[in-house]
């Protein structure tokens, strides 16, 4: 197929010459109706596309469809106007319902739970390896995966994250394998790995390895607007009608025009251009991290450290400052304008694409270099590990959709220890539950959630924001 074209773009160019009375949603009217000052600031061509599925519109996004699906080389792929948080879902629910088992990564993303909230599967969480070095969590490995699945033969499904939010992609290609030797199918959370696939010197993606169900989230690093995503289905262990099943729940019926024209376009510019840009990202952040590692009190890892590692991501140590990762970041962009994607207790991760120019990553080594001048103090207290270190390893209690609908009491976080949590606490990002619904409340998950929030962090998923309180079976 011609990936140069893009015809969702082609589309809203002749759509920019549409005139006519307007009867149709949203009540906008093609921006006739918009606040002023609002069409100041964002320009009148983007509401004059805001648009319905007008005649024909479908056949175009079917179009745009198949060129990504050819880009990335799937069998199938769909467009995501309401995020990757969609596509895992459906994914869930294409492949298990009530009572089935799946085994899913315990590094999942707070959307798996909720997935399995609508589809009653009973997930077998599959503990995830950890270098302590780094504090790092490096995903579920093939030993683990087959392990399980010998304990489990039953299984419907396998989930697994790959990239994390550190970049560091599993063995797929085997664990790949494995799955299929059980004639199961292995789906992928996928969210940072839009952009792989597309340049050599990045590992492998995850419909290169196999994977039967993916889903990415265009937007995190492949160039389309935030919420776009894709979901891709290659192989016949999944039939595409449970896809398109499980879309049809779960999908808006009026998905945004500019964000499925931002895929496309995306799409094109990773086909045509994406080995060049990608060249360009990795130049940068060599350079970046070779700078790095020469600032006192601060360390970085690469893929000689961790071969599976999509060096675009950069993750800076901070556990030799005399501050925590939280308030590293706070310092960074409240004192020098340098905004990293995420915070962790002892980590700074900072998302580098064809976006990022010289000048950022000037400004990001000379700001990490003002923190460590600055904070650069070890710590004598021991530091609290972070929450990618895999806690006690059990099973759920209850599987996430009884505890979801069972009778629940609100306790103060201290005496809520040895219940059953109603609800997923998760540190945001990256959205791994510390404790997933369904699963027991244990001293540690209390202590660690504790010391995020004293730290700064961000806890998502509890019913109370001040954390006081939490929901208990």
């Amino acid at each position: 197929m011609n990936q140069d074209s893009s015809p969702l773009l082609e589309t809203a160019r002749r759509y920019l010459d549409i005139n006519h009375a307007p009867f149709y949603m949203p009540a906008h009217k093609r921006g006739q109706g918009i606040d002023r000052e609002l069409m100041a600031i964002m320009g009148e061509n983007m509401f004059r596309l805001d648009l319905p599925e007008l005649p024909d519109l479908e056949d175009y996004i079917a179009e745009a469809e198949e060129l990504a699906a050819a880009a990335y080389g799937s069998d199938r792929a769909w467009f995501l106007t309401n995020g990757s948080t969609c596509g895992v879902q459906a994914m869930l629910l294409a492949v298990c319902g009530a009572g089935d088992k799946i085994l899913i990564g315990r590094n999942c993303h707070k959307a798996a739970i909720a997935g399995l909230v609508l589809n009653g599967a009973t997930p077998i969480y599959l503990p995830t390896d950890y270098l302590a070095e780094y504090d790092l969590d490096l995903g579920v490995s093939p030993k683990t995966l087959e392990l399980f699945l010998n304990l489990h033969p039953d299984a419907k499904a396998v989930m697994l994250v790959s990239p994390n939010y550190f970049g560091v992609c599993g063995e797929l290609e085997k664990m790949v394998a494995i799955a299929h030797s059980f004639d199961i199918p292995l789906l992928v959370d996928a969210a940072h790995g839009a952009h792989l696939g597309f340049h050599p010197d990045l590992p492998k993606s995850a419909l290169q390895s196999g994977a039967d169900l993916v889903v990415q989230s265009t937007h995190k690093v492949a160039g389309s607007l935030t919420q776009s995503s894709m979901l891709h289905l290659q192989g016949d262990r999944i039939a595409t009608e449970q896809v398109d099943r499980a879309l049809q729940i779960l999908r808006s019926s009026s998905p945004n025009l500019l964000l499925m024209i931002s895929l496309d376009v995306a799409r094109r510019q990773m086909a045509v251009h994406g080995k060049e840009l990608l060249t360009e990202t990795l130049k940068l952040a060599k350079a970046a991290r070779s700078q790095l590692d020469q600032i006192p009190n601060l360390r970085t890892f690469s893929q000689i450290e961790v071969a599976t590692l999509d060096d675009t991501r950069l993750t800076v140590i901070t556990d030799c400052l005399e501050i925590t990762g939280f308030e590293a970041d706070e310092y960074l962009h409240s004192q020098l304008d340098v905004m990293a994607e995420m915070p962790t207790l002892t980590q700074l991760v900072f998302s580098l694409s064809f976006g990022n120019t010289q000048t950022d990553t000037e400004r990001l080594v000379n700001g990490l270099q003002q923190l460590s001048k600055e904070k650069g103090k070890r710590k004598k207290e021991k530091t609290i590990t972070n929450y990618q270190l895999p806690i006690t390893i059990y099973q759920s209690k209850l599987t996430p959709r009884e505890a979801y609908f069972a009778k629940s009491d609100r306790l103060p976080l201290n005496q809520a220890i040895g219940r059953i949590s109603a609800e997923s606490l998760c540190p945001y990002p990256p959205g791994i539950p510390l404790v997933c619904i369904g699963e027991e409340v244990t001293l540690e998950v209390v202590e660690m959630l504790q010391a995020i929030v004293r730290s700064g962090g961000i806890i998502n998923g509890a019913s109370d924001e001040t954390l006081q309180t939490i929901l208990v079976v």
